[in-house]
């Protein structure tokens, strides 16, 4: 029988677990271990910051998943890996031993590189901190002052860097205040849509075209090094790596990507990790010294993939993890089985040429195909694709074994339990409040009435039930398809999308939103 643990319950530790389970033979056993009870689309975490998600709608208990699948799920920390003697010690008490292992933690934030970044400044790379930030930006649009988003020394993965600053200038357009606000963008990038892989393709001008016309400045080759109650200190460097001016950036809101470090419990796993307490891994996504240790994600040492006055490390995205989960998952099974392993390294190249010439595209995940997208331009196209990756994923994460049916707690249940229990159960004025095109439906005679009946019992506007309605019946209808029909769905939404944009015109504002 074999034995794999991995530590992790996000996108790279759930994708792999679902795939190693599959793959597996059924006497083996595949446990997960959190420190945290739930699953979470990390991708949607500026849009929790800027209160166009809820909490509810990109996380959800993943306990229940996993063990519908046979994968024993753990909710604790990890205390210790100890990897000599194929252990790890966790925070509740318990001892795993493993044949396999896969760290998938994700990172933490290394604030405290920069002095009074953590104490003055918001950051989304959790959940928990995307809540707060929001919180912060409610209180900040009550008395508008200057915003300053920005990047610290080897922060990595700064598309989203580049997606909130869009993102607060859409919202305080929206609020009628963005005249009141001046929005500065600090990178360490040499120039604006770098992202630490370079290039100088239309990639640069998309982006430096979309801050020009958001009115959005921007220092780059910028190096934070403090940030104070009322003001960032920023020393700017030129093309040779030597200071060439110094800013004190007031602010009233700043929003910081932090350069990344491996979380508690592995950052100490002596033989695993760099100096960052990063996981060190070969072209086969495994541990040089401990070869039947492998990691993916945010909590690998990757190498900087140009060298930068200030540095930066390189891209990423739910595209580039989920390609390497598979590598990871077809070597550990390759590994147990004494067959050759598979180099992640021209995938690996393959994405970062990709992203050369598609940046702006990835600025809302690049596996979306609607590739020939002008950033901002055509913005909306651009956002409703990252919608749409959002709910294909979640929907592959929340998907059923096959044969399982859905929960008699459905969707359905819930809209009338909340019905009946709603404070405003006398309202009859209530209208749906969903946007998107018209569907025509039309009930036969006693199902109309019955609806109707309803809607008057409960003291709702028909047209509203039957919106509700209509909308947790299809939830739960796609709890009925297997993985194929959920990509066959997700394919078909995005036919439906293209459909529904207008024809490649130029201009289309970015207003962002919800869905």
């Amino acid at each position: 029988m074999t034995h794999v643990v991995i530590l992790g319950a996000g996108i790279a530790g759930v994708t792999a677990a679902y795939a190693l389970k599959a793959k597996l033979g059924p006497q083996d056993e595949v446990t997960v271990v959190s420190d945290k009870p739930y699953f979470h689309f990390v991708p949607s975490n500026p849009w929790v910051a800027m209160g166009w998600r809820e909490r509810s709608d990109v996380a959800f208990p993943i306990g229940p998943y996993l063990e519908s699948r046979g994968i024993k799920f753990i909710h604790s920390g990890v205390k210790r890996i100890q990897p000599d003697v194929i252990q790890v010690d966790l925070e509740n008490g318990d001892v795993l031993f493993y044949d396999a292992l896969l760290i998938t933690t994700g990172a933490t934030g290394m604030s405290d590189d920069v002095p009074g970044l953590a104490e003055h400044t918001q950051s989304v790379v959790h959940i928990d901190q995307a809540e707060r930030a929001h919180a912060a930006y409610r209180e900040f649009v009550r008395h508008p002052g200057p915003i300053v988003i920005g990047a610290a020394p080897g922060a990595s993965v700064l598309g989203p860097l580049y997606e909130y600053a869009f993102l607060v200038d859409a919202d305080l357009k929206r609020r009628n205040i963005r005249e009141r606000v001046s929005i500065t963008l600090v990178t360490p990038e040499p120039y604006p849509g770098h992202l630490g892989i370079g290039g100088e393709g239309g990639r640069r001008g998309a982006v430096t075209a979309a801050l020009v016309d958001t009115k959005i400045g921007a220092i780059c080759n910028a190096r934070t090094v403090r940030v104070d109650k009322d003001t960032i200190q920023i020393v700017e460097l030129d093309t040779a790596g030597k200071e060439k001016q110094t800013h004190s950036l007031p602010y009233a809101y700043s929003v910081y990507w932090p350069a990344f470090g491996g979380v508690p419990g592995v950052r100490n796993a002596t033989g695993l990790v760099n100096e960052r307490g990063l996981v060190v891994v070969d072209e086969y996504l495994r541990n040089p010294d401990f070869p039947n240790v492998f990691a993916i994600g945010a909590c690998v040492a990757q190498p900087f993939v140009i060298n930068t006055p200030v540095p930066i490390g390189p891209p990423d995205s739910v595209y580039s993890i989920t390609k390497a989960g598979e590598i990871a998952v077809q070597n550990m099974l390759a590994q147990l089985g004494d067959d050759p392993l598979v180099s992640y390294v021209p995938q690996h190249a393959k994405w970062l040429s990709d992203m050369g010439n598609t940046g702006a595209a990835y600025l809302s995940e690049p596996q979306v195909p609607l590739r020939d997208i002008n950033w901002m331009r055509q913005g909306r196209w651009v956002h409703q694709a990252k919608v749409d990756f959002e709910k294909y994923f979640v929907n592959k994460i929340r998907l059923k074994p096959t044969g399982q049916a859905p929960s008699i707690a459905s969707k359905v249940a819930s809209v009338m339990s909340r019905m009946l229990e709603s404070d405003q159960a006398s309202s009859t004025t209530s209208t749906s409040s969903g946007s998107g095109s018209a569907l025509e439906i039309h009930l036969p005679k006693d199902p109309s009435f019955e609806l109707r009946a309803l809607a008057r019992s409960v003291g709702r506007d028909p047209n509203a039930l039957a919106t509700e309605l209509l909308a947790a019946a299809v939830a739960d209808a796609k709890s009925y398809l297997n993985e194929a029909g959920v990509e066959s769905l997700a394919l078909s939404r995005r036919e439906l999308l293209v459909e529904d944009l207008p024809e490649r015109q130029p201009g289309v504002e970015f207003h962002g939103g919800g869905t």
